[in-house]
């Protein structure tokens, strides 16, 4: 997996750089070296480029908020490191001793930032349409669901204001189970409100899962 990653590189340095976090620059810190916290940025922003362009495409009569609402529903740190993941990256990411002695290789936030990084370093390496179809590969675009985005999303949003206004805090939301293969799984989530279980979801992913639950804890409230 990761020699073919290398072959997509030009300037092997760029991918070096996109698989170096802070902490080993700050113990092992040379002239030359540099963490990748600049590509990730960049590729950030290219990420956000490439999905907005593949929701405007698809959604033709979406609003401008339907559209940002499906964006973040594919990019999102559980998503990036998903997709990180999938090509292993924590197994190749350069780790100071401390953030390697705390997991740091299986973090979400370090293997999203990775994932954010890797794309900008393709993008200076390839350009727009290298980066845009390595981001097409790896990150799941190709199960757009307008409606149940849309409604869940509002249904967690409409929760949150209900909650936050007589609680002074957001709902929380809790993997109970993940059961099936990774190309089918089923999640089930328990929302909690004021320390309480309000409601359980289920549904094909944990977004999903969490959206049913928001909807069944506004019917309660």
């Amino acid at each position: 997996m990761f020699e073919n990653l290398k072959k997509r590189f030009t300037d092997q340095n760029l991918l070096r750089m996109s698989l170096t976090h802070s902490s080993w620059v700050n113990e092992y810190k040379t002239s030359e070296t540099q963490s990748n916290e600049r590509l990730e940025f960049l590729g950030d922003a290219v990420i956000d480029a490439v999905i907005a362009e593949i929701v405007y495409t698809r959604c033709p009569d979406c609003s401008e908020g339907d559209l940002t609402k499906l964006r973040s529903n594919i990019v999102n740190g559980t998503s990036l490191a998903v997709a990180a993941r999938k090509l292993s990256l924590g197994n190749y990411l350069y780790l100071g001793r401390g953030e390697e002695a705390s997991g740091g290789r299986d973090k979400d936030s370090n293997l999203a930032d990775a994932y954010e990084a890797l794309v900008g370093a393709l993008f200076l390496d390839g350009g727009y349409i290298a980066a845009k179809e390595f981001i097409l590969e790896n990150l799941n675009v190709g199960c757009i669901d307008l409606e149940t985005v849309t409604n869940s999303n509002d249904s967690k949003t409409e929760l949150q204001i209900v909650v936050q206004a007589k609680f002074s805090a957001p709902p929380l939301y809790r993997i109970i189970s993940k059961e099936g293969p990774d190309h089918g799984p089923r999640f089930v989530v328990e929302v909690l409100v004021d320390g309480e279980v309000l409601a359980t979801g289920e549904g094909t992913s944990r977004n999903r899962a969490e959206m049913e639950a928001a909807s069944k804890a506004l019917r309660i409230l």
